[in-house]
């Protein structure tokens, strides 16, 4: 089918082609310039375009353009800029002659004109039928207290969820309209310059108990001009499989023609642990002491066992010797230049970054370590287990080697080292000894080994000095390189070329010398020490080459037809080293009495065909189908090919006759877009396995093979289609553009894992596509210029969204359920799902006892993940808009989420304040006593988590010019802006943002985990 489609493809298009081609026999030229019509000065790199033809270029550093080869006759120029409203002008070519016609273009704030990117190049937002938020990151990169990636993209677009990392390097996830599968990632892929990179939420292979690095954050927020978030498979149609889960496309800064503009900046700040972090509680009964700690609980006291003499707290985390909390330190520096010629343009930058994390060693452990082992001073990673060095360099180049051809090129590279803390779900970690001590400061400790015991300053049986001497580590170097070619041979024909590579190097370490850290677990001897070193290296490559056919079928009609391949290709290699039992003072692999060894190999690759048709009539109602077809290495071998449909439809109606002008309304458009996607299985899910074994014959241990993985060569894809209908209008002289949105996304062939009858005598189970989900949501986005004066302006972006997800189908596998959720036809993926808990204090004393707690069969409870999110962004600029205000308001809603702190602090530790206290509310008090009861009654633990968070604060001034001119610069701004500043919520616990996802699905997960940071920057920008 796909070669039957092809050809007629090719036959259509050179047959137009050719019809369209003696026409252009005769030819002429067009020039022109470029300026803003408020002041008359030129505007460089404005976008031109001969409409119909594959002629296209931009201005010059003088705001001038100009084409040749142009047909004769009646041609349509139009010029866009951005911030600025688009503009046609109609020229008279005649043969052999020039043509001038000059532009000026009018500031508007909104414009359905400006250029977003496609799977099939750069288009005008006005023929795109599916919703694309853009980010523009330029210059909010210079005003927006954000650290990362993941802090640019946050609230930042309806239904783009981004939950923020709680350590200094921490990986950031991203979840595009909601969940859509059960069992593979729901991450997006990303899109940097035209190729495919490696977006990997959860890049390590040494676990530290919670967070690891994403490699997303190795992109640097400053070499960014704008970030293209496309939503969903109808938008994602024609980026093939795995797109399913939308795409976020990003866009490096290009430089200008001109002379060459300098850019230098530096940022200072400070990173602090957030507040909230929890008091362990003690009862105490007559006669009991630090030395003799048998507690008295409330339930106790309710029942009449024991009776309450006083109550005890300590919060270790607020106390000056005993806390790990400290000030973290970030420091940048970078530089950037930009500038170039008619012929070539050029961007160049550099940048390096040191952030250390806000935790430390204790003074009390500090002092201790220095006595126990003799020590003068301390290693780096033991003061400040969590740090991060980071150097970026970029370097892009645009060739405009004549009208018919220009080439881009993009380098980057990013090397990195990071130091990552033992904390959050771990034995031996920080937050699991911080939140489970006792209620008191003097507690000792000998953790059962025969030593003596030691002073833990609160902590419950490990302290500082011992988990923070356990070093993790990981190293990165990494290339990303990216070239794009632009033909044009014809007037009517344009084809583009880009291929690229990602290429990281990654190394992950961990070393707990002898005698230094205390392990003692997983079968190493307590202070043997341990040493384990990964190597991984991950290819990713990217091809895609396409032809474009653009041309008029009659006066109003004209058309575009594009025809098209994609390659990608992943692949990833790790070698690992493991040894344990250290010789002393030794540091590496060789050094350890019991090596191992581990190796992975994971290969992935796609290959794709696509064909994209559009009509436009008057240039206000556009018609697109297209169809992609993928072939991929993890499909199974008896499913060959899948096909991916797409079609749409936008009408910017405010353009027709009939409509007519009401003054309120500038712009309306209406669109409605239908399109597939999908997401590979696991690279391996189709093939069968075997583990080597050794089985008993005759007596004699005889090598063997046992069936580890059924396999299933039917496997496929699992299939999302989305059907989009939304509109865009603008009000008041486009001040106010309101963007809305419903979808309807349908998954099918959706992977499950099915069990298999023993009696087969193969593996217990295999993957298979039986599965089905459907999202469905309402987004909008209210742009507003409120006030737009020479000496004063204010605008607001307000964006929301709220959606639903539901498992509509299992194929008979049996309900996925955990001790805490559910995932099962009818329920939200992993929805929360737990007995139903009531409690009566029947007779009055203030206290729950075990028999006021009734207990219910299970039931749902509610959503995991945010059903809907609201974000204000403003800003203000005063005194002749030198001094400008901004802030960002994030709030999330509609979902639950487990109190594991306290449910383990309630159930095992025995420090929570509902066990202990009895001014504690009932409804606590209820909670810890049915915990109590039964450790399966964690139902009163699972909180609504809605909350407000005060996102960014920021405030930016530009100094008088006569101040940078002192240096030799032409402009310099200071700004000051903190980040995590606020936070409005009803949840008990530390933060309805404190956790890390875990598995595909992203659950997230308040265990033993901290906040995420706060950050207070102060940032010096200069131009020159």
């Amino acid at each position: 089918m796909s070669n039957i489609l092809l050809r007629a493809l090719r036959l259509a298009t050179f047959g137009l082609a050719a019809a369209a081609f003696p026409a252009a026999a005769q030819t002429g030229s067009i020039t022109g310039r470029v300026t803003d019509q408020s002041n008359g000065q030129s505007l460089v790199g404005a976008r031109v375009q001969v409409i119909g033809t594959s002629l296209t270029g931009q201005t010059n550093a003088d705001g001038r353009f100009r084409f040749t080869n142009v047909p004769t006759g009646q041609a349509t120029v139009r010029v866009v800029a951005l911030g600025y409203a688009a503009l046609n002008k109609v020229a008279t070519v005649a043969g052999g002659q020039e043509t001038a016609v000059d532009f000026a273009l009018i500031l508007t704030p909104f414009s359905l004109d400006e250029f977003v990117v496609t799977a099939t190049g750069e288009q005008q937002r006005r023929e795109v039928a599916h919703a694309i938020s853009t980010v523009e990151v330029s210059n909010l990169a210079q005003t927006a207290p954000a650290q990362n990636f993941g802090d640019i993209l946050a609230a930042r677009a309806p239904s783009v969820t981004v939950l923020p990392s709680n350590i200094t390097g921490g990986g950031t996830r991203v979840r595009i309209r909601g969940n859509s599968s059960i069992s593979l990632s729901n991450e997006p892929i990303y899109v940097v310059d035209g190729i495919r990179i490696w977006g990997a939420e959860n890049s390590s292979s040494i676990g530290i108990g919670g967070t690891n690095p994403g490699r997303i954050n190795d992109l640097n927020p400053e070499d960014i001009e704008a970030i293209d978030i496309i939503r969903g498979p109808s938008a994602s149609t024609l980026y093939g499989t795995d797109a399913a889960n939308g795409v976020i496309v990003i866009k490096t800064k290009r430089g200008k023609a001109g002379r060459p503009v300098w850019n230098a900046y530096t940022e200072q700040g400070m990173v602090t642990g957030g507040s909230r972090w929890p008091t362990a509680y003690r009862g105490w009964t007559a006669g009991s002491t630090v030395s003799n700690t048998t507690q008295c609980f409330l339930f106790q006291v309710a029942a009449g066992s024991c009776t309450q003499d006083s109550v005890s707290a300590f919060n270790l985390f607020e106390d000056p010797d005993a806390s790990p909390n400290g000030r973290g330190h970030r420091q940048q520096y970078g530089l950037q230049v930009g500038g170039g010629s008619d012929v070539v343009t050029y961007y160049l930058s550099g940048e390096w970054e040191d952030e250390t994390g806000y935790l430390k060693m204790p003074e009390f452990a500090r002092n201790q370590l220095l006595s126990t082992k003799n020590l003068t001073e301390l290693r780096d990673d033991q003061e400040r287990p969590n740090a991060l060095t980071r150097t970026n360099l970029r370097a892009n180049l645009t060739a405009h080697l004549s009208q018919k051809l220009d080439v881009q090129i993009s380098s980057g590279f990013v090397s990195s080292s990071q130091r990552l803390p033992q904390t959050d779900n771990n034995t031996t970690g920080l937050l699991s000894n911080g939140f489970g001590g006792p209620g008191f400061k003097t507690n000792m400790v000998s953790h059962g080994t025969g030593l003596p015991a030691r002073q833990n300053y609160g902590f419950r049986l490990f302290t500082p000095d011992e988990f923070f001497s356990e070093s993790v580590t990981q190293d990165i170097n990494r290339t990303m390189l990216s070239g794009t070619a632009n033909l044009r041979p014809l007037t009517w024909l344009s084809v583009r070329g880009v291929s690229g590579v990602d290429f990281t190097s990654r190394e992950d370490s961990d070393i707990c010398r002898r005698d230094d850290c205390v392990p003692g677990t997983f079968g190493i001897p307590f202070l043997a020490g341990f040493r384990e070193n990964n190597r991984t290296t991950n290819w990713v490559y990217t091809g895609d080459f396409s032809g474009t056919a653009s041309y008029s079928l009659t006066g109003n009609l004209r058309a575009r037809t594009t025809v098209g391949t994609q390659f990608s290709k992943e692949r990833f290699d790790r070698n690992g080293g493991f040894t344990w039992d250290l010789t002393p003072g030794a540091t590496t692999l060789t050094a350890g009495a019991n090596p191992e060894a581990s190796e992975a190999t994971t290969e992935s690759s796609i290959w794709g065909l696509f064909v994209e048709h559009m009509f436009a009539w008057r240039d206000r109602v556009f018609v697109t189908g297209a169809l992609r077809t993928d072939r991929n290495n993890a499909f199974g071998q008896n499913f060959n090919r899948v096909y991916y449909p797409k079609a749409s439809v936008s009408w910017v109606l405010s353009d027709e006759e009939f409509f007519g002008s009401p003054g309120w309304l500038n712009n309306l458009r209406l669109r409605a877009a239908y399109g597939a996607s999908g997401r590979q299985p696991g690279a391996n899910d189709a093939l069968s396995f075997f583990t080597p074994s050794t089985s008993a014959v005759d007596g004699a241990d005889t090598p063997s093979l046992i069936f580890s993985a059924q396999g299933n060569p039917d496997l496929k894809p699992e299939r999302t289609s989305e059907l989009e209908l939304g509109f865009d209008a603008s009000f008041a002289n486009s001040r106010l553009n309101l963007e809305f949105t419903w979808y309807n996304k349908n998954s099918l062939d959706a992977l499950l894992f099915r069990q298999l009858p023993p009696s087969l005598g193969t593996a217990p189970g295999r993957w298979e596509n039986i599965g089905k989900v459907k999202n469905t949501g309402v987004e909008a986005v209210l742009n507003a210029v409120v006030i737009d004066k020479p000496s004063i302006g204010w605008d607001m972006t307000i964006g929301g969204n709220y959606g639903s997800n539901e498992v509509r189908d299992m194929g008979g596998v049996a309900d996925i359920v955990g001790a805490t959720t559910i995932t099962a036809v009818g329920f939200p993926i992993q929805g929360w799902y737990l007995p139903e808990i009531t409690f009566e204090d029947a007779n009055g004393d203030g206290l729950i006892a075990q028999s006021e707690i009734t207990a219910g069969p299970r039931k749902f409870i509610g959503y995991s993940q945010p059903r809907g999110e609201v974000a204000l962004f403003t800003g203000l600029e005063l005194f002749n808009r030198r001094l400008r205000l901004q802030a960002n308001l994030d709030s999330k809603f509609g979902s639950y989420q487990l109190n594991g702190n306290d449910r383990i602090r309630c159930e095992s530790r025995r420090n929570c304040r509902e066990a202990v206290d009895p001014t504690a509310p009932l409804w606590m008090q209820a909670r810890a006593t049915a915990i109590r009861t039964n450790s399966t009654y964690q139902t009163g633990f699972v909180e609504k988590i809605d909350f407000i968070r005060f996102r960014e604060v920021s405030a930016s001034y530009t100094v008088p010019e006569s101040w940078p001119r002192l240096v030799g610069a032409q402009r310099a701004t200071v700004t000051l802006g903190a980040r995590n500043l606020g936070l409005i919520t009803d949840y008990s616990g530390m933060d309805p943002e404190t956790g890390y996802f875990s598995g595909t699905t992203g659950l997230q997960s308040d265990f033993q985990s901290g906040p995420p940071p706060r950050f207070f920057t102060f940032r010096l920008n200069v131009t020159f």
